[in-house]
């Protein structure tokens, strides 16, 4: 199956070009591009630590909202109004206690919905007291509530796992469970309970590995420096082409592209690929996201692979444009390659 995909990928790019919006460039395309850009490259072999990729966590009230035709991250705690605010600040240290006034606390939360309905971050507070008082249903209505107003709160995702798991429904609250992980990717508390229950209940989650390409490109007196070790060069390539060529960026519009984020990581990783798949064998170095990219090539799961590990990594947010098909595809995708051991 890697035969043929990448095959594919060659037809693609430099033959047959079937879909302009689908053409990929080779490195070797890319190294051509930047020998004769006028931008001077020079490239550095690198061993060692680099500054690791930021693992960005979303904090719990984040939501997306659309301002002249764009998206924006905001947080429901900068609209609380004053009176708002001191409700629910006092409604989170009586539910920290150790014997809650439960009804005090409803109160307080009942009060500040009327002052602002459409904040899900209170109805999911609201939840938590009730799911504490073992009052299930009335949680459950709360977290759906807030899930209706705002589909990337993951703690209401995560609750409603937790209140059907202790209905005994297994599978559904698995799966609720590893969406409200897809809603916060890089969330720890939520990926150790989802890891602990894939265990539990006869899954694998390896967590010991994650797409960490070791490169640094930046400017220098006005020359783009490229530093990689290994075969994060090629990647690191690609990366610098995206970043400092705006012909680039050109050819690509013209090319009918318009997810850059996704198109650029297409290309890189599987150019960092071809790169590694062409080295013998007694060069390769175990790379465990490169041997997780190959699981997912024999899976046909590319797509999956780049906004799993790369793309929902670096803006977990984006999750909020998940369609239902493709987080079916990412639930596939978590079992067949994050189930193994690549080391």
């Amino acid at each position: 199956m890697r035969q043929k995909l990448i095959l594919f990928f060659l037809l693609c790019i430099g033959i047959i070009n079937i879909k302009a919006q689908n053409r990929l460039s080779t490195p070797l395309e890319i190294l051509t591009f930047m020998q004769a850009s006028g931008t001077k490259y020079e490239i550095e072999t690198f061993s060692g630590k680099m500054q690791a990729r930021p693992n960005i966590v979303l904090p719990h009230g984040a939501f997306v909202q659309t301002h002249n035709n764009k998206d924006y991250t905001f947080e429901y705690m900068y609209e609380l109004s004053c009176e708002a605010e001191k409700n629910l600040a006092e409604a989170k240290i009586l539910l920290a206690t150790e014997k809650p006034n439960y009804k005090k606390i409803i109160k307080l939360l009942d009060k500040s919905l009327k002052n602002h309905p459409q904040n899900a971050q209170i109805y999911t507070l609201l939840g938590e007291a009730y799911f504490q008082q073992q009052n299930y249903d009335k949680a459950k209505i709360a977290f759906e509530k807030a899930i209706s107003i705002n589909p990337i709160d993951y703690i209401a995702r995560w609750q409603l796992g937790e209140i059907l798991l202790l209905q005994n429904q297994t599978d559904s609250a698995l799966q609720i469970i590893t969406l409200a992980h897809l809603y916060n990717r890089n969330q720890p508390r939520l990926l150790l309970r989802m890891r602990d229950l894939y265990l539990r209940y006869g899954f694998s989650y390896e967590h010991a590995w994650n797409f960490s390409p070791l490169y640094q490109n930046y400017r220098d007196k006005g020359n783009i420096i490229v530093r990689a070790e290994g075969i994060w060069l090629t990647y690191a390539m690609y990366k610098a082409v995206w970043e400092y060529e705006p012909d680039y960026l050109y050819i690509k519009s013209k090319q009918a592209v318009s997810d850059y984020l996704f198109h650029q990581e297409m290309e890189a990783v599987l150019g960092t690929y071809m790169t590694y798949s062409k080295l013998e064998e007694a060069d390769k170095k175990i790379y465990p996201a490169i041997r997780a990219l190959e699981t997912a090539l024999d899976n046909e799961m590319l797509e999956e692979y780049i906004m799993y590990e790369i793309v929902l990594v670096e803006q977990p947010s984006l999750a909020y444009y998940l369609t239902p098909e493709f987080t079916e595809r990412l639930f596939a995708y978590i079992k067949a390659v994050r189930s193994l051991n690549y080391n």
